[in-house]
């Protein structure tokens, strides 16, 4: 569906010859932290797969779970677009020849207190690879971090140190507009997620945007999701298999339910009948 994205030409032609860029399994996300008193922040997150699509979200006040500490960024600033497979192979062979998938996972300074930190994860040809820096970046990282922006929006930046001089010329056109407010933002999960249903981070940023935007109703339906989802991680985890998708594939339903909106207000009527207020 993606009724939102549109598509960004990174050159004239796209009559492409066979390549093995990208496999099948390729991901790259890169996502950008922020310390703010004690606790870790994602604040940005750009992620592309092999069908080219590219998720840019900014997230402002995360969802966090009293009992837990647990995070849910809540992305209300989205892009959503498409990069034609010439610019999509591109941007795979480039990171790769860069040498992301062997590169030391540990990058920036090494004794560096900066309260900014960047991830990467890696996915191709069934390898993964997760890096992190802290602090100033250089050398190979510096040119991946630098290649990952000329993929962003227009004004977007990643605020990592050593980037700031690097001149970058983007690659995309007719990017739209990022959605800037909860609502938009939510509607636009949605439709990632009637796309890609099984994308168990989306669903997960869907719920916190339906959190955040007072949707009690549809924020239940997506925790219930969760739980399938949640059963079925525990049970590869019994059973050795090491389940996909990052941190957030931590998080326990009960942590949902608590983050859950309050149910809708219940106010009389002129009538002495109860309305029901809220959405």
């Amino acid at each position: 569906m993606l009724a939102a994205a549109t598509i960004a030409a990174g050159c004239a032609s796209d009559d492409l010859a066979p390549s093995i860029w990208p496999p099948p399994d390729f991901v790259c996300i890169v996502e950008e932290l922020q310390e703010t008193d004690g606790l870790v922040q994602v604040v940005r997150r750009f992620r592309i797969g092999a069908d080219g699509i590219v998720v840019h979200a900014r997230a402002a006040a995360p969802l966090v779970d009293a009992e837990t500490g647990t995070m849910l960024p809540v992305w209300d600033r989205v892009s959503a677009y498409r990069l034609v497979p010439s610019s999509l192979r591109a941007f795979a062979r480039r990171l790769d020849r860069l040498g992301i998938g062997e590169m030391d996972i540990t990058q920036g300074e090494r004794r560096s207190d900066s309260k900014q930190a960047v991830s990467i994860n890696w996915t191709a040809f069934g390898a993964q690879r997760r890096v992190f820096a802290r602090g100033r970046v250089f050398g190979p990282m510096a040119d991946v971090l630098a290649t990952v922006m000329a993929h962003l929006p227009d004004g977007e930046r990643l605020a990592v140190p050593g980037l700031e001089g690097r001149p970058i010329v983007p690659v995309l056109r007719g990017v739209p507009k990022p959605v800037a407010d909860v609502d938009g933002a939510l509607r636009l999960h949605q439709q990632l997620l009637e796309d890609r249903p099984e994308d168990t981070e989306l669903l997960l940023a869907t719920f916190a945007l339906a959190c955040r935007a007072g949707r009690r109703e549809l924020a239940q339906g997506l925790a219930q999701r969760w739980l399938e989802v949640e059963q079925k991680l525990r049970a590869e985890a019994s059973s050795g298999a090491f389940p996909d998708g990052g941190d957030l594939l931590l998080v326990e339903v009960g942590v949902l339910q608590r983050l859950l909106p309050p149910p809708a207000a219940v106010t009389p009527s002129a009538d002495g009948a109860d309305d029901v207020g809220g959405r």
